[in-house]
């Protein structure tokens, strides 16, 4: 039985890892930040439904739903948006087609 050997990278491998591009697709693949009363979603293709206690997205590939209390929309972009409020909960779907 042989046993198998660790792989040790050079110098010039791991510099390569570390500055190599990242996975295709990374760039828009929606992400959520959330600290205390403000979220922050971004990389979302519509805002499909927006009141003070439901705010829903429409993403590339599902739907993102966020429900909460006094919801209100501090910053819009092109593809990110900043809300303040009290939130209850989210919900994904992976069909854009409800």
């Amino acid at each position: 039985m042989s046993k198998q050997r660790k792989r040790r990278l050079t110098p010039q491998s791991w510099l390569k890892l570390l500055f190599g591009q990242p996975p295709a697709g990374m760039y828009r693949r929606p992400s959520v930040y959330m600290t205390g009363t403000q979220m922050e979603i971004e990389h979302f293709r519509r805002i499909r439904t927006y009141d003070e206690s439901k705010l829903c997205l429409e993403l590339y590939g599902g739907t993102f739903t966020v429900y909460g209390d006094q919801m209100r929309i501090l910053s819009l972009a092109a593809h990110r948006i900043t809300l303040q409020g009290r939130f209850v909960r989210t919900d994904f779907t992976d069909s854009i087609n409800e």
